[in-house]
């Protein structure tokens, strides 16, 4: 069983890591002799975007989850094709008589584009801004905010220092096909999750390939993107303890684009799927069935005049629930029914200045450490956009 274990995982290793390997090959011959023209790819990529959010959710039988964030983001090149980009965003939670609030960790990123533009590299660090050691009743709260359901937009403050580093490659096989594939390498930094207790928490690192496509029909009316990605997880540990692996799972995401007159119309799609979870106690393996996420969104967009665009959007999710073990009983988590209506608003004031306003209703239905509830409520957002 343990020779059977390490076989599956050395291949699923293996499976991330190869696209990586060719990638690299491919990136040494482009750096020895290029062949191309130094060009200012990210020429008016500088900008800064602001705004604030207020998402406000009551589940029956429970009470009102409120929360307001401000996100900000910076993108600067600093040479011809290289982009540095910093974004954070402060928030402030407020579940039944427990409040949490503060910055989130700083994510810092770099993206540097080769000479042909076929080869792009990026890095980049997550900086430990954020609060890490919660009281009993804010792990509470963090519990309810991190359901992936609600989509809050700071659903974590805090997780200790992180970094990434990933390359991808991007050719047209047509005047109208592009592919393009990539690999990346996740690296998660321990933290002490809990204020009352002295243990520190170190999520396990990822390893992700990604394969995606892009058609342009000849009447370069309808468009048609389609990407997966699959990411292997290693083992958490608890105070240096393996504790738990989360299985391996593969992302599906497309996006269908029709224009048709002043009207554009977009409908996509994203599917998450997760092998099984393992819990792993006194070097016992338990398997645990890992839920599946469906989404789909619907959006018309319409320029209104020639300072408005307008777009009517539909939400609508699908959650089948995580199963884990709390305080020796099997429980579900995650399970969620939700749909969303609202409108996206771009004003357009300059050439460099666009406000935006986002509103969504939604309504249905969410499971949390087994327990259920109705939910509804709403999203509105205001938001800055300024390029240079």
């Amino acid at each position: 069983m343990i020779i059977t274990s390490f076989k599956l995982r050395s291949l699923h290793i293996w499976a991330v890591l190869l696209p990586g390997i060719l990638l690299l090959n491919s990136l040494y011959a482009q750096i020895a002799k290029p062949g191309y023209d130094d060009k200012m790819l990210f020429r008016g990529a500088t900008g800064v975007t602001t705004g604030a959010v207020q998402q406000q959710y009551t589940l029956s039988g429970y009470g009102t989850v409120s929360q307001q964030s401000a996100p900000l983001s910076i993108a600067v090149p600093i040479s011809n094709r290289m982009l540095l980009a910093v974004a954070n965003s402060a928030g402030m939670t407020t579940a039944d008589t427990s409040e949490l609030q503060g910055i989130a960790d700083t994510r810092i990123s770099l993206s540097y584009v080769l000479p042909g533009e076929k080869f792009w590299i990026a890095a980049g660090a997550s900086i430990p801004t954020g609060k890490t050691k919660l009281s009993n009743t804010e792990l509470k709260t963090s519990t309810i905010i991190s359901q992936a359901a609600l989509g809050m937009k700071v659903p974590v403050f805090g997780q200790g220092f992180g970094g990434n580093v990933g390359i991808a490659y991007a050719t047209a096989f047509t005047r109208r096909l592009v592919f393009g594939v990539g690999t990346s390498f996740a690296y998660k930094g321990s933290y002490e999750p809990i204020e009352a207790a002295s243990i520190t928490y170190d999520a396990g690192d990822e390893v992700s390939v990604n394969v995606g496509l892009d058609f342009i029909t000849f009447s370069k009316e309808a468009r048609f993107s389609f990407d997966v990605s699959g990411t292997y997880f290693l083992e958490d540990k608890l105070d240096g303890k393996k504790i738990f692996q989360s299985g391996p799972r593969a992302i599906m995401f497309a996006v269908y684009s029709l224009k048709t007159g002043a009207y554009n119309h977009q409908l996509s799609s994203r599917v998450r799927y997760r092998l099984q979870n393992t819990s792993i106690t006194d070097s016992v393996s338990t398997k645990f069935d890992a839920g599946l996420q469906a989404e789909g969104q619907y959006s018309l967009t319409h320029q209104l005049n020639e300072w408005l665009v307008g777009s009517a959007v539909l939400e609508a999710k699908y959650y089948t629930p995580d199963q884990f073990q709390l305080g020796g009983q099997l429980v579900e988590s995650g399970n969620a029914e939700i749909g969303s209506a609202g409108a996206d608003f771009v004003f357009i004031v300059s050439d460099i200045l666009f406000p935006t306003l986002n509103i969504r209703y939604s309504f249905g239905n969410i499971t949390i450490d087994d327990s259920f509830y109705e939910i509804s409520g709403f999203e509105i957002g205001m938001g800055l956009k300024i390029s240079f």
